[in-house]
């Protein structure tokens, strides 16, 4: 099957794309994410989207990242597509935060793709996982040991998120690059058996084909899909009883009757636990078969007054015929009382939270030679339309304004739970604005009417600094 032939049924049998559909498109230059891009700037009209491509230079590789994201920028240049390249330094995020770079180099990439997608108003994310990183990553997950979710391997859509190469093994995607005259860069750093996947790839696969199977990446990928369709089955099942045994459930605990729980199948009791855990905490990143057997054995006990610690401050415990999960809530969330001036040039220090809003004056020219390290941290607005009478507080009742690709106003309470902030949190928010209103919610989005555009003259760059007792 043709490359492209494979590519729009992948988008129509898993159901990826409807017309006006907006398609952020992660690019790392690469031949994998160069092939998506072309072929769905290709298919763009037969599809009905607009397409926004997106790269991140890690700070990986000094020099060749540069050289990354001048090829993506050049690129998109030519064949007409608009792009947003930023920069973020992986290493010193990967060292800050306990993560390995690999870890912090996708963690900072999806949170440039969602945030880009949000402030844009895009509603889909398009990245270029294709078979062969299918077949890595279900060896990967069963070498480190993995349930039926995770040997399912990679979803073709997950939310928001759509991956139209799945199906479309690597050599296929560098034989288009070749009939196509695209000349993607190539990271030499995966040649190199450094990392697991590298491993995986370089030196287990030719291994399996060479003394075992010569097929079987294709046996990989078909067992993968029939697990991902059995998990589907029985995830259904689980939701259907994990809301059935609820009883009761608030922001930092839930709560199921033990006994009922003791009494389902096994399989479907360990994926509950599993479920509540993510349900609670927003993830299962730290949890393993251990302390999924842990929780296990609490309940087939039924025993009140027995519990266990998990990580990220949970708590599992059985309590007069419950089972329940609560979370200490560790981090100090500090109501912002007082208003305090920022001076331009200026920095404040917010009393209640310890965080530290900087602002500056830069000209123009500067603004466009630094305007991609913007973040949630850092943003630019015209100083124009938001003259030097500049206040930091915290928020008020009654406050809207318009979110940055919007239309129209919104309420900031309405916007703080559209954007999931927690209750306890949006006190401790600092809110920069003048007597017109909203500038910047710290940390988030900046209004629009302050936005930079060809008529701007002065640029003045916010800051946010957050102490130890804040919280990203």
């Amino acid at each position: 099957m043709k490359i492209e032939d494979a590519f729009i049924k992948a988008i129509e049998e898993y159901e990826m794309l409807k017309s006006g559909d907006r398609v952020v498109v992660g690019v790392s230059g690469g031949p994998d994410s160069i092939t998506l891009l072309h072929l769905l700037h290709r298919y763009r009209n037969h599809f009905g989207i607009d397409i926004l491509a997106v790269h991140l230079n890690h700070n990986f590789r000094p020099g060749d990242a540069e050289r990354d994201a001048e090829y993506v920028r050049t690129f998109c240049d030519r064949i007409g597509i608009p792009s947003i390249i930023e920069f973020c330094d992986v290493p010193a995020m990967a060292k800050n935060e306990n993560l390995s770079p690999e870890q912090a180099g996708r963690r900072a990439r999806y949170d440039l793709f969602y945030r880009v997608m949000e402030e844009r108003n895009f509603n889909k994310i398009a990245v270029a996982h294709n078979r062969d990183d299918q077949v890595e990553t279900v060896l990967m997950r069963l070498i480190r040991g993995s349930g039926v979710e995770g040997l399912g391997g990679i979803q073709p859509v997950r939310g928001c998120i759509i991956r139209p190469l799945i199906d479309i093994p690597r050599y296929a995607i560098e034989d288009y690059c070749k009939k196509q005259s695209l000349k993607p860069v190539i990271d030499l750093s995966n040649f190199k058996p450094v990392y697991t996947r590298n491993k995986i790839r370089l030196e287990l696969i030719p291994y399996l084909k060479q003394e075992f199977n010569p097929g079987i990446d294709r046996v990989l990928v078909d067992t993968a899909n029939i697990l991902r369709c059995e998990n589907e089955y029985f995830q259904k099942i689980t939701l259907d009883e994990f809301k059935g045994l609820l009883t009761g459930e608030r922001t930092n605990r839930i709560a199921f009757d033990a006994y009922r729980l003791s009494e389902l199948h096994d399989a479907i009791l360990r994926r509950i636990l599993r479920m509540a855990v993510e349900k609670i905490s927003g993830s299962t990143d730290n949890i393993s078969y251990t302390h999924i057997e842990a929780m296990y054995n609490l309940v087939k006990a039924n025993k009140t007054g027995t519990q266990i610690s998990l990580p990220g401050s949970i708590t599992a415990g059985v309590s007069y015929g419950e089972f329940y999960l609560s979370r200490e809530e560790r981090v100090r969330h500090d109501t912002i009382d007082k208003i305090y001036t920022l001076n331009i040039p200026g920095t404040v220090t917010i009393d209640e939270t310890g965080c530290k809003i900087n602002a500056v004056l830069i000209p123009v020219k500067e603004y466009k030679r630094i305007k991609n390290t913007a973040d949630r941290k850092r943003v630019f607005v015209d100083f124009g339309k938001t003259g030097g009478n500049i206040v930091v507080t915290g928020r008020r009742d009654g406050d809207r304004f318009v979110p940055l690709g919007m239309k129209g106003t919104k309420k900031l309470k309405d916007f703080f739970i559209d954007n999931k902030v927690p209750r306890e949190k949006r006190d401790s928010i600092p809110i920069v604005r003048n007597d017109k209103g909203i500038i910047w919610v710290t940390g988030y989005r900046i209004d629009d009417g302050c936005k930079i555009d060809s008529a701007t003259d002065e640029v003045l760059m916010l800051e946010y600094n957050q102490s130890a007792l804040g919280e990203e």
